[in-house]
C-alpha cells in the first residue's frame, strides 16, 4: 500500500465519472470524447482504468489499491499516477469528487 497523499483529494473522497463522456477506442489509442464526439483526452490504459473506476462505488484509496493489487511491479509510482490523472479529469471537469 502506497503513502503518498494528495493535499486536496482525501483517500475516502467518491471520484464520479461524467457519463456524457465516453471512451473510444481507435486502433492507435484511447480517447475521451463529450457527447458531442469532441475529443478532450487521450487516454493509456491505466488512466482508462481510473476512469471506468470514477463510478460513485471506489474510493481514491480504493482505487490506488486496486490498481497496486493489479499491477504490483508499479506499486511505487500507481498512487502519483492515479493522482495525476484525477487531477486532470476535475481540470477538465469531467468528474465531480464526493467527500
Amino acid at each position: 500500500m502506497s503513502l503518498d497523499v494528495h493535499p486536496q483529494l482525501p483517500d475516502d473522497s467518491l471520484p464520479i465519472r461524467d457519463d456524457t463522456h465516453k471512451i473510444r477506442r481507435l486502433p492507435c489509442c484511447l480517447y475521451l470524447e463529450n457527447s458531442e464526439g469532441k475529443t478532450l483526452i487521450k487516454l493509456n490504459d491505466s488512466s482508462s482504468l481510473v476512469w471506468s473506476l470514477c463510478n460513485g462505488e471506489f474510493s481514491v484509496r480504493e482505487i490506488i489499491d486496486l490498481l497496486e493489487e493489479s499491477y504490483p511491479d508499479a506499486r511505487d509510482i500507481i498512487s502519483k499516477d492515479v493522482y495525476r490523472v484525477l487531477d486532470e479529469f476535475i481540470a477538465e471537469d469531467i468528474i465531480k469528487i464526493q467527500s
